[in-house]
């Protein structure tokens, strides 16, 4: 019986005391990574498992966007996605995926000192219509979109980036009427948003006025009706041209006023400032 004894107290000792088997175990585990990293990583099976439980696809989305991935994205494979029931927009972001962890890329610009830049009055902006206005359908107030043609730079700094909106707005817009009555309609530039967000106020006016057919329309219906009688009044029924500004025309306006601009520093100054 004592040697029973002895020998269970002398294993209890020796599973109290060695500490190989757990070290074993962390070092498994410790050795390698790229096991457990293959393991979390997104496959097409993990994605075909979220549509499965009811995850949105917009949510699936930005979980690929967010993690390491390891997509099968052979013809096949996409082939059997679609049958699968995965939406386009969730095969597009798999396919957009990076193999592996995603890198982190800094900011372009970082280290740029933001300065502030003076825009004088007068400053000359290349603007461009985006879209045909009609006196027909456009009222008083409305605004028109312009874009910026060129960027703008100002002390080798560029304050206005190229494809920068900028806005007019509607003063006259008057529809072509009967007896030849031509259409009118004028807009007056409001401003052009800067580099930093803000609005830099310009001016210019522009005024398009539709061919008028007044004159030879009342000419022609007095002429008829001497000869017809009341025929001649149908010439009022002719309407004059309607005032049209087609999209793509281009125009100068220029800042209205000082102005204060803030502006990268190590903005490419390639670009040449304006006169």
């Amino acid at each position: 019986m004592r040697k029973y004894f002895s020998l269970a107290l002398t294993l209890m000792l020796l599973t109290a005391t060695n500490p190989f088997p757990k070290i074993a175990y962390s070092h498994a585990i410790s050795s390698n990574p790229q096991q457990t990293d293959a393991g979390s990583a997104l496959t097409n099976d993990s994605v075909l498992k979220m549509l499965k439980d009811g995850i949105a696809s917009e949510i699936i989305v930005a979980k690929i966007k967010t993690s390491t991935c390891n997509f099968d994205t052979s013809p096949a494979s996409i082939q059997s996605l679609k049958q699968g029931g995965v939406p386009d927009a969730v095969i597009l972001a798999m396919v957009e995926a990076p193999i592996g962890p995603r890198q982190a890329i800094a900011p372009a610009n970082s280290s740029a000192e933001t300065i502030e830049v003076k825009v004088s009055d007068g400053t000359e902006i290349e603007v461009e219509l985006q879209r045909t206005v009609s006196g027909q359908e456009v009222k008083v107030g409305d605004i028109v979109d312009f874009t910026t043609v060129h960027p703008v730079q100002m002390n080798g700094v560029i304050i206005i980036n190229k494809g920068a909106p900028a806005r007019a707005r509607v003063t006259t817009a008057k529809k072509s009427g009967r007896w030849g009555k031509a259409g009118k309609l004028e807009w007056a530039m409001q401003d052009v948003e800067a580099v930093d967000g803000s609005r830099i106020p310009v001016r210019f006016t522009q005024r398009s006025i539709g061919d008028s057919k007044g004159g030879t329309v009342a000419v022609a219906a007095v002429a008829t009706t001497v000869l017809l009688g009341p025929v001649g009044l149908l010439w009022g029924l002719k309407k004059g041209k309607a005032a049209i500004i087609p999209a793509g025309n281009r125009y100068p306006v220029f800042v209205h006023g000082d102005t204060t601009v803030k502006a990268k520093s190590s903005t490419n100054t390639d670009v040449k400032s304006p006169e």
